[in-house]
């Protein structure tokens, strides 16, 4: 792998423009647009406050930078530095601000849910949404036809809302009352044809709906404690993942909507067929003069450390907190907050666990490669980035040559080709090369 040097960033405020041209970061105050093949300053701007959210525009002309506690957004233009656009919300607040697809409007959340306001960069001409039950989850954008979903609350139940969402022609196409108590969430699915809504923690039940609001599907589950954590749909839309406080993840598929295995995060590990366990272990080299990192592929079977969570705290670190598919839909890789320094590979055609990898330290982060589908990248708030690259070739890991730089988050460029890694004030980019394949080890 090869590396770049580390630059200034705040609060992990570091973004690829959507056609991979640019890459923005966010520094207090200023923004600074990167050439991503060379990474010379092509383009800088200041905002009279402290920015809190950077984002771009979908079609990669315009840059958006906010401050929540003023309610200021700032919109400039990378190919021409004159245009601007100002927006500053008003007694309402501003909690939250996206992008609209057609890159010509953006929508500003504002504070207590009281509304949403699209503004049109067009005709600064404003448009209401009035009962958004939240202001960081609960709403997506469809693609095709485009459509804006929203989770709403009003008189004390929960609606789903589907809007039209033309740069000035906002309209409501649908409106349905949802059976829950209290919806925590909703996911939509990769072809826009379903979404499932599943309740606050204190229940375990989840439903299935078309858009129209059909429902489709539901599952629940009485006097089992705490209930959903996180939903991951696959590539193809055919299989939901559910993962639970109980330590479980169980597939649903979108036929019969019905669980068809429950995969157990067990702590004790038997000589499964096929499991390969790859264990983070330190080891001292008298050559080199310093401790290195290295993975051994170990022996079953096993006890997986485990971490009993507090009862006295609020949010207990328990169940299944992240479930991911993988870009083809044939892996799925979950962590398990009983245990924070795992990670599960489980073989989705088999529905079999196929690897686990146990870290030193708790996991962070991990993401799938967009493209090659058998590669995982890992980071644990240390020096080093940990890849898991398929059954065959093994496993790797390599360290940031940055003095000091922990790599506390990170994220893949959409070609697969470099990976962004910041830690708490600094961000690097590596890019991955055709050696990086024949470097793995088992």
């Amino acid at each position: 792998m090869d590396f770049t040097e580390s630059f200034k960033q705040s609060l992990n405020l570091c973004r690829f423009s959507p056609d991979l041209k640019y890459l923005a970061i966010a520094l207090e105050n200023a923004v600074v647009v990167r050439e991503t093949e060379t990474f010379q300053v092509s383009f800088e701007f200041k905002q009279t406050s402290n920015i809190q959210s950077l984002e771009w525009s979908p079609d990669s002309t315009l840059v958006l930078a906010a401050n929540f506690a003023n309610g200021e957004i700032v919109i400039r233009d990378v190919n021409d530095p004159t245009w601007k656009r100002n927006i500053r919300e008003g007694p309402a607040g501003l909690m939250n601000v996206k992008w609209n697809p057609d890159s010509r409007s953006v929508m500003c959340f504002s504070d207590f849910q009281l509304r949403i306001t699209i503004w049109s960069l067009i005709t600064n001409k404003g448009y209401y949404i009035q009962d958004p039950k939240y202001h960081n989850k609960g709403f997506c954008f469809r693609e095709d036809p485009p459509c804006f979903i929203l989770a709403e609350r009003r008189e004390c139940k929960d609606y789903i809302g589907v809007y039209k969402c033309n740069t000035d022609d906002w309209k409501l196409i649908n409106v349905f009352q949802v059976d829950t108590v209290d919806l925590d969430n909703f996911a939509l699915s990769p072809n826009g044809q379903y979404i499932v809504v599943w309740e606050n923690c204190i229940w375990y039940k989840i439903i299935m709906y078309t858009l129209d609001g059909q429902c489709v599907g539901n599952f629940s589950i009485d006097n089992e404690g705490l209930g959903v954590k996180s939903i991951a749909w696959s590539p193809s839309s055919k299989l939901v993942a559910v993962g639970g406080y109980d330590q479980k993840i169980r597939l649903f598929n979108n036929h019969t909507w019905t669980p068809i295995k429950e995969l157990m995060h067990s702590s004790r590990i038997k000589d499964t067929q096929n499991l390969k366990i790859w264990k983070e272990a330190r080891e001292y080299s008298p050559g080199l003069g310093r401790f290195i990192v290295k993975y051994d592929l170990i022996e079953k079977p096993i006890e997986v450390p485990l971490m009993q969570p507090s009862e006295m705290k609020p949010n207990p670190k328990s169940g299944v907190g992240t479930c991911k598919f993988n870009a083809n839909g044939s892996l799925i890789v979950t962590l398990n907050d009983n245990m924070p320094n795992c990670l599960w590979i489980w073989d989705v055609n088999h529905l079999n666990l196929i690897a686990l990898i146990i870290q030193l330290n708790s996991v962070k982060n991990f993401y799938w490669n967009p493209v090659e589908a058998d590669k995982l990248v890992i980071c644990c708030g240390n020096e080093f980035v940990y890849f898991w690259c398929g059954q065959d070739q093994g496993t790797e890991i390599i360290e940031v040559p940055s003095v000091n730089f922990k790599v506390y988050n990170m994220s893949w460029r959409s070609d697969g080709k470099s990976i962004l890694m910041m830690d708490k004030t600094r961000f690097c980019v590596s890019f991955i090369t055709d050696r990086d394949n024949s470097e793995l080890s088992e």
